[in-house]
Order: C-alpha cells, then sequence, then structure tokens
C-alpha cells in the first residue's frame, strides 16, 4: 500500500446552541468551511501557515485551535512532525465556530494521514481540546457539529454519546451578521455571561424547549424545531451583546421565520425558513434592524450540511 505523505481536508462552520441545546446542540452548514493542508515532516514539531481570511490568527501551534489539536494527537501515539497550511474560510469571532471549522479538519486530517482509525468519541475528544485557544476551555458543540455534520446532540460532560440527525427537506437557514468591533477572546468573554445559578421554572422549561427541538428534527417536523429555539437562560444574559436583537426577533418572526436565536456566542443571529419565498423579506428585515441600531451587517443563506472530511 502506498504510504500517504499529505491530506487536504474541510472543516464547516457550526451553529452551536440553538436557543435551549447550550454546550449540546449544533449543525454544520453548508458551503462555508475552512480548508487545511497537512504534510508530514522529517523534522519533529508543527509549522503552520495561516492563509485566506486576514484575522491575525497565530501561527504558533500552542495558541492555535488546529495546533492544539495537532499537538495532542502527536503526543497521544508519539507521531513524526508536520506541516499544516490553514486557508481559513470561516470568519473568527462571529458565532459560527470558526475555531471548531480548523480542530475538525485538523482531526479528520490527521486521522486519515497516519491511519489512527480514531472512534467518533476520540474524535471529538482531539477536536475539543483546540477550543482552549479560543474559549479558554475545552467545549464540544461546535466541533461536534463540524465533525459530524447535521444536527448533532453531545453529552457534553462526556463526550461519549453523539447522535446526529439529517435536517428535514427544504430547512433554509438564514444568518445576519452585525459588523460590530471584533472582541478578542470572544467565546471564553461570552461564556463568563451566563448565570451560575438559574431559577427551577427557567431549567424546566429549557429541557421542555430542548425536548422538542430533538423530536422536531428526529421526525422531520419543521414547525417543532422553530418553535424549538427558544431559551430563558443564556439568551437572556447575552442578548445585549447583539444589537436590537429582541426587536430582531420579533420581525422576523412576524415575517415568516421558523425560529429565530443567537448563533453560538454571537453575534451573528441565525433563523430557519421552510420556503425560499420568504428570504427576501428575511433579509431585508435583517439589514434594517441592524442598521436602526447603527451597524452595517451581511447576511448568509446556507442549509444544514455534512461534516468534516477529506477532500483528496
Amino acid at each position: 500500500m502506498k504510504k500517504i505523505k499529505d491530506v487536504t481536508a474541510i472543516g464547516p462552520a457550526s451553529s452551536a446552541n440553538l436557543g435551549s441545546g447550550f454546550d449540546c446542540f449544533a449543525i454544520a452548514l453548508d458551503n462555508l468551511y475552512d480548508t487545511v493542508k497537512i504534510t508530514k515532516s522529517k523534522n519533529p514539531g508543527i509549522t503552520i501557515k495561516n492563509l485566506g481570511l486576514k484575522t491575525g490568527i497565530p501561527n504558533d501551534p500552542k495558541e492555535h485551535t488546529g495546533g492544539i489539536v495537532a499537538i495532542n494527537i502527536i503526543k497521544e501515539f508519539n507521531l513524526q512532525g508536520i506541516n499544516m497550511t490553514v486557508k481559513k474560510g470561516v470568519t473568527p469571532g462571529k458565532g459560527l465556530g470558526s475555531s471548531a471549522a480548523t480542530a475538525a479538519a485538523v482531526t479528520v486530517g490527521m486521522n486519515k494521514l497516519f491511519s489512527l482509525k480514531l472512534t467518533n468519541e476520540e474524535k471529538l475528544k482531539f477536536a475539543a481540546s483546540g477550543e482552549v485557544a479560543s474559549a479558554g476551555i475545552s467545549h464540544a458543540d461546535n466541533v461536534a457539529g463540524s465533525l459530524f455534520g447535521g444536527f448533532v446532540v453531545i453529552n457534553s460532560s462526556t463526550c461519549e454519546d453523539i447522535v446526529s440527525f439529517s435536517p428535514p427537506k427544504n430547512l433554509h437557514v438564514c444568518i445576519g451578521i452585525p459588523k460590530v468591533k471584533p472582541v478578542a477572546k470572544k467565546t471564553g468573554k461570552a461564556r463568563k455571561l451566563i448565570p451560575s445559578k438559574v431559577k427551577f421554572t427557567d431549567s424546566v422549561s429549557n429541557v421542555s424547549y430542548a425536548a422538542m427541538m430533538v423530536a422536531g428534527f428526529s421526525t422531520g417536523n419543521k414547525r417543532l424545531i422553530g418553535k424549538s429555539m427558544n431559551d430563558n437562560i443564556v439568551e437572556p444574559a447575552r442578548f445585549s451583546t447583539i444589537p436590537n436583537y429582541y426587536k430582531l426577533k420579533s420581525e422576523l418572526l412576524k415575517i415568516g421565520a421558523l425560529g429565530v436565536t443567537i448563533s453560538g456566542a454571537g453575534p451573528a443571529v441565525i433563523s430557519f425558513l421552510d420556503n425560499k419565498t420568504s428570504i427576501p423579506k428575511i433579509r431585508q428585515c435583517f439589514k434594517k434592524q441592524f442598521k436602526s441600531a447603527g451597524y452595517d451587517s451581511s447576511v448568509i443563506l446556507t442549509k444544514i450540511g455534512k461534516g468534516a472530511r477529506v477532500i483528496n
């Protein structure tokens, strides 16, 4: 068998939480991804070259999402050194799992390059370790979506239970992103906004929403999925970081969105739609509501897509 010298892998953008599923739910987003080429090196250690978006991403492996993943895999399996080229396609700091996209691509790439035959749980563990670079802790929701695709539910405390659901047909995703000032280490700071204690009634409400979200995806019920995109714990703690958030959410629901919530740590706002006829109105609403708060914005139309994979 011919030995592989290099691989190229892609890791898609993702949206985590989807309302009540904090650290448990995520989806992969179609046609928005990071591309990572990994080449075996005769020298020990890891070299990283960043291409694509001009984001000031570090080249030091110990400070780089993909670099941390590679360090941990190399240490675990006593592997040789690698050279890594990362082409960013997912802009950092927007709530679209930019760090997770890189981590997922590196994980599946190294798994293929070194024939590691990692289990899904091992892939999730290694990919999640890279989130330390952006969030300060290892968390698995975005990387689960990016790794496995579809709508993913995980046991975030153990990373041992992973279930992925295919999305219903014609479930469209429209995301509005206000052009707010970038915040360094945004994910970690956003996590600090979450209350350490919550009301019992809010906890019960979130459990109900989360259960209905899973039921919606398992049965293909788009209406139920949309109605479940609510959250009485994290959303109230973070809404002030999103310009005009509750007004925007209210207007989007009025004009045809099935559901609306903050994408991950924001500032992106994600909505689900069940038909394309409402897309122009949804797009205009994003632009108008963000503009009324003093911010320009961009709008992405996509769908729930496949997970990370090797493409060569």
